[in-house]
Formats: structure tokens, sequence, C-alpha cells
């Protein structure tokens, strides 16, 4: 068990996200917002880490799975989040993190630096600031003649003298636990009947307890998010590092401006991103591919030396050496083999493609499995769904599917068959034969034995 615990504070309506989904839920880079904030806390070691709901209570703690949690009802302010958030902190522990569900860019160093500095200063409290140029809006720090932190002081009571001040209280603790227990009854309720934590400053100056203060370098990093305006203007600072960083480990980003990519995104070096592309959730880029312009491509595997141009890709694997694109549409469970090729206006879905399959323009193949060497005709289709359950289709290895071809499902074509043009194929086809007409009937294709 870590010496070091956390508080996560995720209780707050949000009001200004004016959304019925509450505020750290809000996806960015293609995690929730309080996912990035636990994922520094969890990277900064704190054990156990809980976190505190409120509004929402229901849908955050489902999306938070088998997380602790504890539920502040009614929300009356952070002091009473984290007097709540006490309960599920063990005795063993000597230090508490408390941040805020909607900090997301806060780093696992600066929790790290926080704790090292209350405990080497043996402080009651150690806070985390920043120097804002415009702090309008924040609780300002307070400092005596000495330099020392005297109080921390909301911008609702602050005079003038104090609203000059640029240093600001960011939300991010780390207490003494030992002392914070014994102190979290005294914190005095506000005019409106709430407990802050604010209010722990002074208690601590006080009783002649230390306040210390780690300064953060990036105003970002401590930046909650109140409104969709910041959370687009964090969810961009976000992106830009992200891609920074795939830069730097080999990847060509042709321009960053129009590219979103995500957290969880993972991409070889030597692949190459262009320019309006959208790379979502889990996807995962070989070596060598190239994705894009144009191209929106999520929770898929696309291999290396692939390309995907102005498509999109959903829950799908894109073989090495693959075309896709342009105007394709790969659908969940779909597999593209090597090699293999979906062009134009081509939809595919639930389906797998064999090595060097051929499915050029204006087609659908669902619920099917190919073979290799497939050719598939434009305007080819599955007819996967009878108006009440899904059938599959089977295509062997080295068969030709006519322009238009239909293929009614459950259904197998042998390998090497093949279809004539606008052929509607209701029966299985035998390997090697070829078939014709609505309905398709097989037809001879040795020499004629009168000649």
């Amino acid at each position: 068990m870590s010496a070091v615990a956390g508080l996560v504070l995720a209780a707050g309506q949000g009001t200004r996200m004016r959304s019925r989904l509450p505020k750290v839920l809000h996806p960015l880079a293609g995690r929730a917002m309080i996912d990035h904030v636990l994922a520094a806390c969890a990277a900064a070691n704190l054990d156990p880490l809980v976190v505190v709901t409120g509004h929402g209570g229901d849908q955050v703690e489902t999306a938070l799975g088998s997380r602790p949690v504890v539920r502040q009802d009614p929300q009356r302010g952070t002091a009473d989040a984290v007097k709540i958030g006490l309960t599920r902190i063990p005795e063993s522990a000597q230090q508490l993190v408390v941040t805020m569900g909607d900090v997301p860019l806060l780093p696992a160093e600066a929790i790290e630096a926080l704790s090292s500095a209350q405990a080497g200063a043996d402080a009651a409290i150690a806070l985390l600031a920043v120097v804002m140029g415009d702090p309008s809006g924040y609780g300002r720090i307070v400092r005596d003649s000495s330099g020392n932190v005297a109080a921390v002081v909301e911008e609702a009571d602050a005079d003038a003298a104090v609203r000059t001040v640029v240093e600001i209280n960011s939300g991010t603790y780390c207490f003494d636990l030992g002392w914070l227990r014994s102190i979290i009854d005294s914190v005095p309720p506000s005019a409106s009947g709430e407990y802050y934590l604010t209010d722990l400053v002074r208690l601590a100056v006080d009783a002649g307890r230390r306040v210390v203060v780690v300064t953060a370098d990036d105003p970002l990093t401590v930046t909650g998010i109140n409104d969709r305006v910041q959370l687009a203007a964090v969810e961009a600072a976000l992106v830009a590092r992200i891609i920074a960083a795939h830069q730097r480990d080999g990847v060509t980003v042709v321009d960053p401006a129009t590219t979103r990519i995500d957290v969880e995104v993972t991409i070889e070096p030597d692949a190459r991103i262009e320019p309006w592309t959208i790379l979502a959730g889990t996807t995962a880029v070989g070596a060598g591919a190239i994705v894009g312009p144009g191209s929106v491509v999520t929770d898929s595997r696309i291999g290396a030396d692939a390309r995907v141009v102005a498509s999109w890709v959903e829950s799908a694997e894109v073989g090495v050496g693959a075309r896709i694109g342009p105007m394709a549409h790969l659908r969940a469970g779909s597999v593209i083999g090597p090699s293999s090729e979906v062009g134009n206006f081509a939809e595919v879905k639930n389906t797998r493609l064999g090595r060097g399959v051929r499915q050029h323009h204006f087609s659908y193949l669902g619920d099917a499995e190919l073979g290799d060497e497939v050719n598939v005709g434009a305007g080819t289709v599955t007819a996967n769904f009878d108006g009440s359950t899904k059938h599959r289709t089977v295509v062997g290895a080295g068969a030709f599917l006519g322009v238009d071809t239909t293929l009614r499902a459950p259904l197998t074509v042998g390998e090497g068959a093949t279809t004539g043009a606008g052929s509607v194929v209701i029966h299985d086809v035998a390997p090697g034969e070829t078939v014709v007409g609505v309905p398709a009937h097989p037809i001879r294709t040795g020499p004629d034995e009168h000649a």
C-alpha cells in the first residue's frame, strides 16, 4: 500500500457545460475527461485512488466501473467532498493528494512534486499554483511580507489589491493526512452554506503549520474545464502534444492543424498521416502505412505499407500492403487480407477478404468470406438479410464475380467459379462452374462437342 493516497473530486454539476452528460465524462482525445486525470494519478502511484461523485453520480459511477467511489449527496462544497472521501482512505496512508476531475492535462510529475514538497517541508499543505496573465475567476494566493503563503482568497471575496495578484490556486493539493483528519471538521460554512478546501490554508497558517507552493510552468496543465470553449482549447492542446510525440517517434504528420489523433492510438515509424485525417480510439497503424487524406479510422488496425485514402474504417483490420479507397467504408468485423483492394464506394461489413481480393467499385459485401484472389465486379452485393436473420456468403479462392452479381445468402460459390454479369445467384455454385441469368443457372464452358 502506498503512503500517498488520492481523491479525485467529481461531484460538481458543471452547469456551464449545458449538457445532459456529466462534465467529467465529456471526451477528450478518445478518453473521458476524468480518465485523463485518473491516468495521471495512477502514474504518480496514488493508492488507493478514490473518486467522489455527486451530480450525475449513476452515470459517472457506471463509467468508472470497479474503481472505488463515494457519493456526495447533497453537494456542499469541496471540503465536504473531501470529508466524505476520507471515509474510503485507509489509516495507513500518510499523505493525500486531492485534485479535480476536470483537469485532464495535469501531469503525473506535478503530483509527484506536490507529495515530495509536502513531505520534505513537513507542511500541512502543498498546493499547486500557476502564474496566469489573466487570473480572472481563480482564487489568488496571498503571501505575507516574508513570502510565505498567508491565505487563498476567492475572487468573489478579493479586494482590489488582491485582484492584481497573478499567482493562482489550481485546486490540486497534497495534505498531511493526519493533520487533515484532525482539522476537516473545523472548516466553517460559507455564506451559501458550503464548505471550501481553500479555508484549510488559513486554518493551517493560524495553527503555525507550513503551507508550501509548487508552481506549474504551463497554465494549461492546471486548467479546469468549465465550458465547451475551454473543452475545445484543452483538447486542441492535448492533440497537439499527441501528434508531436508521434512525430518525434518517426511518424510523418503532414498537417497537424487538420489532423486528430486520440491518446490511445499507436503508430509505427515511417507511417504517414495525410491532412484531414482522424485516428480515433484504439487504432494501430503499421510501419510505412499511409492514411489519408480525408480518412476516419476508429478502433482499427492498419497493416504495414497499407494505404487508406478518403475512407471510413470502423473496428476493422486492413492487411499488409492493402489498398482502401477512395470513398470506401469498412464496417465492424471486417478483415481485409494482404494486398487486397477495396475501392470507390465499396462497403464491407463483418466480412473477411483473403489475399489479393479486388473489390473496386460500387459494391457491398456483408457477412461474407472471400478466398484469395477473388474478383468482385462493380455493383456486386451480398443479399445477407432476409428480414429477420443475417446469413453468410462464402466465395472460394480465385472466383470471378461478374458485374452486378447478386448473391442471396446463405450461399457458397466454389473455388474458381464464375458468375455472369447481372446474375442473381440463389443456389450454391460448384467449383469451376459458370452461372448466368436470373435466377442464375450453370452453362457449359468447354468446347462444343459437335464442333
